[in-house]
């Protein structure tokens, strides 16, 4: 069975570093055990590493999270396709984000920012690729099975 491919935002990864617990951990968890494939940009990874020393975050466990597949990367969109979003999210700083997630084929899009990403305007644009937060994901998942 092919497993999903699930786009993380900056907001997942610094979460799911920051906490041990929670459904951004869970996601890190879950790849690590090789049942779901997770995909950033660099563009994510460069956003995750500007913010590490304001959460308190040691870089080396972003650096892991790469080199011990937990999380792929995927080639950041050409200036020209994210030229194309820049009018779907609120914050035109998504757009490598949105660009990145649709161009992979990615299933889900995971974030926690209910204000530029989480928005009607962003789901109806990537449709069919779903989009939510963590606990969004888990619930989808869980239905999936049924």
């Amino acid at each position: 069975m092919k497993l999903l491919k699930i786009f993380l935002d900056t907001s997942v990864i610094l979460s799911g570093l920051f906490s041990s617990t929670g459904g951004s951990r869970k996601l890190f968890a879950a790849a690590s055990a090789k049942k779901l494939k997770l995909v950033t940009c660099f563009y994510a990874i460069e956003e995750a590493a500007d913010h590490l020393d304001k959460l308190k975050i040691n870089p080396n466990q972003l650096s892991e999270l790469l080199t011990t597949e937990i999380v792929y990367l995927v080639k950041n969109p050409s200036e020209k396709v994210i030229e194309k979003f820049i009018q779907v999210s609120p914050d035109p700083n998504d757009a490598p984000i949105l660009a990145a997630a649709l161009l992979c084929g990615s299933d889900f899009l995971v974030s926690l920012d209910k204000i530029h990403i989480l928005t009607s305007n962003v789901r109806k644009t990537l449709k069919p690729m779903k989009i939510g937060s963590p606990k969004d994901f888990w619930k989808w998942v869980r239905a999936r099975k049924q």
